[in-house]
């Protein structure tokens, strides 16, 4: 369970990067309207980090901070980041799917469901403001 933790929160971290990189490149670019939907996608993505990281220290575990490998990707282009926006977030969605299922515990595996369904909204509709304080994702399977 603390793996699966560590790696989800690592890939969260790489996320947060790549859409705060592209929210630089849209303001820098005068786009209002991308930098509006990547701030969405970003601040979801951190909130991600934030339940995991408040889950492994309600489990007693150091968050790793190591920097993730996926640092070394190419710089997002503003002109195409929806191709490799939803490349990436189905990949996300794809590890969610494996996590939940290998993950027994109750707790986490609430955690982890959230943001699965916030990961397949992403997804499909590359929008952001899915995740709730509460901690329930607003987007429920329900309704899919």
């Amino acid at each position: 369970m603390e793996r699966v933790l560590q790696e989800g929160r690592r890939r969260e971290r790489a996320q947060a990067r790549f859409y705060r990189r592209l929210c630089g490149a849209a303001e820098e670019a005068g786009d209002a309207a991308a930098s509006e939907r990547l701030n969405a996608l970003l601040a979801d993505e951190q909130h991600h980090v934030s339940r995991i990281t408040a889950r492994l220290l309600e489990l007693g575990v150091v968050p790793d901070d190591d920097v993730p490998d996926r640092e070394v990707e190419r710089e997002p282009d503003l002109a195409t980041w929806e191709v490799v926006a939803r490349e990436r977030e189905s990949a996300e969605v794809e590890w969610y799917r494996k996590a939940v299922e290998e993950t027994a515990d109750r707790a986490t595996r609430d955690v982890l469901e959230d943001i699965l369904v916030s990961e397949e909204h992403h997804r499909d509709e590359l929008s952001g403001k899915w995740m709730s304080a509460a901690g329930r994702s607003e987007y429920r399977k329900e309704d899919r």
